[in-house]
């Protein structure tokens, strides 16, 4: 394991890509190092198997460019956020020393996700603590914990333009075939893995109504900042700024 700028967590494979991907791509191509976290495997999903999910996060992960990935089994479908989960985060953080976190959001429709965000914040926090875990290596705190929007929307405490790495994105979802709608999927060469597709249980995510959400969201948050695609993140404690020029919206005003 090696030092990261930024470790991005999830409670399922798919939720970092979903949530985070682009702004983690454009990080990723400007030099910064970035990791993966998912803190399940996604064995209770309804589709796919905890291999092919396996597969597919690590596809991902190359598509945005990240240069660590990594799994723990703290439990889908029931997400465990005791004090032993606590443990085994704070020692990924101190192996890693990201500067920045980014997590789940707080409150969302798949309990795992608020779940996830509770173990994320208290995991940053006591890994600060010297007398905390201590066989778990140095103390380290993150600088920030960002949160990344999932199913439920919130008021935004900013948003990333991510127009130019929103190409990774799309290659880290395509890489998903056993959860999300492909939009190749119906075309010839891809008929064998569509067929098998079919065969499973349609949920929320692998429709293509979703899909295009997804997309569309990234353009409602984009359109407020002055940009084609953006992703929106919420902050616990007030943001520090050096420039406010650099908060400056682009594009036409």
């Amino acid at each position: 394991m090696s030092k990261l700028d930024v470790l991005a967590i999830g409670a399922h494979p798919d939720d970092v890509e979903l949530g985070c991907g682009g702004t983690l791509a454009l990080l990723a191509r400007q030099g910064r190092r970035v990791g993966i976290l998912h803190l399940t495997r996604g064995e209770r999903g309804t589709r796919g198997t905890p291999a092919e999910r396996d597969e597919e996060a690590r596809r991902a992960a190359a598509a945005l460019g990240a240069v660590e990935l990594t799994f723990l089994d703290c439990g889908d479908g029931g997400l465990r956020s005791g004090e032993a989960e606590e443990d085994a985060l704070i020692g990924l953080l101190r192996a890693f020393r990201p500067d920045l976190v980014l997590g789940p959001t707080p409150h969302d429709r798949h309990p795992d996700h608020g779940r996830a965000h509770a173990l994320v914040e208290a995991a940053c926090f006591y890994a600060g603590l010297a007398n905390r875990a201590r066989d778990r290596g140095p103390a380290h705190r993150p600088a920030a914990v960002f949160s990344y929007m999932q199913h439920d929307a919130f008021a935004p405490s900013f948003i990333v333009d991510v127009t130019t790495a929103w190409d990774a994105k799309v290659a880290s979802l395509a890489a998903y075939r056993s959860q999300l709608y492909q939009e190749d999927k119906d075309s010839k060469d891809n008929k064998d893995s569509k067929d098998e597709r079919d065969e499973a249980p349609i949920t929320k995510v692998s429709t293509r109504g979703f899909r295009l959400a997804v997309e569309g969201r990234a353009r409602h948050f984009g359109e407020m900042i002055n940009a084609e695609l953006g992703e929106p993140f919420w902050s616990r404690n007030p943001l520090a700024v050096r420039d406010p020029f650099d908060l400056l919206p682009g594009g036409v005003r």
